[in-house]
């Protein structure tokens, strides 16, 4: 391998940690300059019992979108259980949430438990990226419903037509992933490595095997496909039920409506702002702004965003441990089944 691809890998990680230091420097500044004590005081209100409550709507959406990955299984694979589908994705997560400076590893990290536990590689990774589009979809509808209630709820707000603006490019950028996928996007990734002269993409991978193929009869299952996306759809409402159930307990509930639109145009800009890691400083921005046009004071909104974070951390480190002590069990199994030949 030329020096050259090397350079530019270990480019993109000095850029994307400092796009993570920024983040979490304007996300310091942001609680500093509204006030330290009024965003604990917010925070020590919901206490435990509200962290309790959040944690249980992350479980719930957890649950969605495991159930929205293991429908997207074709029929004769139907014997892996949904048990599974929920470990991997609590692993995509808690990798994706805590480790997000390396992009991409938690989707990498689910499809790997996936063919760890059965699956051919093929499979897995056809299930995992076809999941992160009926996401991504899924996204695009939630974010439609939160727009729509701000339209309606609140029609002279400038921000709702640039989101308006946004939400049309994202649609786009959707549409154009899917259509790539069917017309041979992954086929083209898959063999690139080998023209290029390197490894396999897909570590595992045999020559009767595709991902572009086990990709195609997935679209071909479009109820399948549907129900995946709906089940999402289910799990961003949820993660939304998670927004109302930390802003009652600060005492500082609003309407079912106002937290759709709330957290749906939050995400939409975490998922704009992609290329920074954890979203740092984005998210905290994007609830002092946007929760400004429901009422909620810069103190309140950055509450909400420590909470959140804090949610990922309790939820997510646990995840994260189970995995490596899963990784370095397999790896100590390989080195000795390696040394007894």
């Amino acid at each position: 391998m030329s020096a050259e691809p090397m350079a530019s890998s270990s480019n993109s990680r000095v850029a994307l940690f400092i796009a993570a230091m920024l983040g979490i420097a304007v996300a310091i500044c942001l609680v500093v300059y509204f006030g330290i004590s009024g965003v604990w005081d917010a925070i020590a209100t919901a206490g435990w019992r509200g962290m309790s409550a959040i944690l249980g709507a992350y479980m719930l959406s957890l649950f969605f979108c495991a159930w929205g990955w293991r429908v997207l299984l074709i029929e004769k694979h139907s014997q892996h259980r949904g048990l599974l589908f929920l470990w991997a994705r609590w692993v995509r997560d808690s990798i994706g949430n805590l480790l997000a400076i390396i992009p991409g590893a938690g989707e990498a990290a689910g499809a790997r438990e996936l063919s760890k536990h059965g699956l051919k590689v093929s499979v897995a990774a056809a299930t995992t990226i076809t999941d992160m589009t009926t996401e991504m979809m899924s996204q695009l509808i939630y974010t439609f419903l939160g727009l729509a209630i701000l339209f309606v709820y609140h029609p002279a707000e400038q921000a709702a037509w640039w989101a308006a603006a946004g939400l049309g490019i994202a649609t786009i950028a959707v549409a154009g992933f899917v259509i790539a996928q069917k017309n041979g996007l992954i086929l083209f990734l898959e063999t690139l490595p080998a023209k290029l002269g390197f490894t396999r993409a897909w570590d595992g991978l045999s020559d009767s095997e595709s991902v572009h193929a086990a990709i195609q009869s997935i679209y071909r299952e479009k109820g399948a496909v549907s129900a995946s996306t709906f089940l999402h759809l289910l799990g961003w409402l949820a993660g939304a039920a998670e927004t109302w159930i930390a802003l009652w307990f600060m005492n500082h509930a609003l309407s079912a409506g106002d937290v759709l639109s709330l957290e749906s145009l939050v995400f939409a800009l975490r998922t704009a702002a992609f290329i920074v890691p954890w979203a740092a400083g984005v998210q905290e921005g994007g609830y002092v702004v946007i929760g400004a046009l429901f009422g909620l004071g810069p103190d309140v909104a950055l509450a909400l965003s420590l909470l959140k974070r804090a949610r990922e951390i309790i939820s997510g480190l646990p995840g994260l441990l189970v995995w490596h002590f899963s990784e370095g069990k397999r790896l100590w199994q390989s080195r000795l089944a390696a040394s007894r030949k």
